[in-house]
């Protein structure tokens, strides 16, 4: 099991807090095209999935943002999870005049970090910290947001879109004091687009990725912090996402001793799945870190805390498939 260390500054864990939210309907004019909003609250973030054969967890942030000080804030950020290894996180943070976005390629350009959707793939280059990460999605974009992925809050939305629900994928890390490796296995990509203070999307959120298909699998579910649940899914392989009816959450242990239990039921009331936490692969808590000047950021984006696990789903009349679970609550 691999904790997050703190980081050195207020900004990095604010985009810490922002990017644990799940992955929002991509504008017009492209898959990676950002949509800016001047409000205070502005977050958007796109956000790659990469899941080694050997194990290996890889995710690349691309968020822009006006939260915390400054405006049209952009982030490029990477974490490699490697079993028997240390984990590695690296950030940069850019100025407005530092990301852009070119329609002609589709190409998203974050300082030195790029992503791009070419005729075939999606590929995403994030050099960062003397390290580097390198992903190829075997698979070109098919967006797409079920009902219910609009989340609104008086004039202000938060919008959940996936971009790419499952592909095989090619890894390349370079982690500093580590040997260069390639690796294959599978991965995932969303969007996010929130105008909605951090704090008041949710009060828990579960996600499901099955990555090394086929089969794939994505399940998302959202709570409210009114007890309201949207959306709520289970999308395989092929075809549109079924829609499902609410979640419930068990832990068993605490903190970094802990794992997790959910279980969903379909329109009807009755079950639908159940996702099994086997492994604990890290617990994320940017906010927390901060101790006495958490109660500065708080207001705006709460206290979430992310259980990165290993996990199964199980279905009747199905076999179990595996794959990885993240549980995000606000505060604990």
């Amino acid at each position: 099991m691999r904790r997050d260390t703190p980081a050195r500054g207020l900004r990095a864990l604010l985009v810490g807090a922002l990017v644990s939210l799940p992955g929002v309907a991509a504008a017009a004019g492209g898959v990676l095209k950002l949509s800016y909003d001047s409000s205070d609250r502005y977050g958007e973030s796109f956000y790659f999935v990469a899941d080694a054969d050997d194990g290996t967890y890889v995710t690349v942030n691309m968020t822009v943002t006006n939260i915390g000080p400054g405006s049209r804030t952009g982030i490029c950020r990477a974490t490699v999870l490697r079993p028997g290894k240390r984990a590695w996180t690296a950030q940069k943070r850019l100025g407005a005049n530092d990301w852009s976005y070119n329609p002609a390629l589709d190409q998203l350009n974050m300082g030195e970090c790029t992503a791009r959707v070419t005729e075939k793939s999606l590929t995403v280059d994030a050099p960062l910290d003397n390290g580097r990460v390198q992903l190829e999605y075997a698979r070109k974009p098919e967006p797409w947001s079920p009902d219910g992925s609009v989340v609104e809050s008086g004039k202000d939305r938060y919008r959940h879109e996936v971009v790419l629900a499952g592909s095989p994928a090619t890894m390349k890390l370079r982690v500093p004091l580590e040997e260069v490796v390639t690796l294959k296995g599978g991965g995932y990509v969303d969007h996010s687009r929130s105008t909605v203070a951090p704090a008041k999307v949710a009060k828990r959120w579960v996600r499901f990725r099955a990555l090394k298909g086929p089969p794939y699998a994505v399940v998302l579910g959202r709570e409210g912090q009114g007890g309201d649940y949207a959306p709520v899914y289970l999308w395989e392989d092929k075809g549109d996402a079924k829609l499902l009816e609410s979640f419930t959450l068990n832990q068993t242990g605490t903190k970094d001793k802990s794992t997790w239990q959910a279980e969903f039921t379909d329109r009807d009331g009755k079950p639908a799945l159940t996702l099994k936490g086997t492994s604990l692969l890290q617990r994320s808590a940017p906010v927390e870190s901060l101790g006495v000047l958490g109660g500065l950021v708080r207001p705006m984006t709460g206290s979430p805390v992310t259980y990165l696990l290993r996990a199964v789903m199980e279905r009747p009349g199905k076999a179990p498939v595996d794959g990885l679970m993240e549980v995000t609550l606000e505060g604990e």
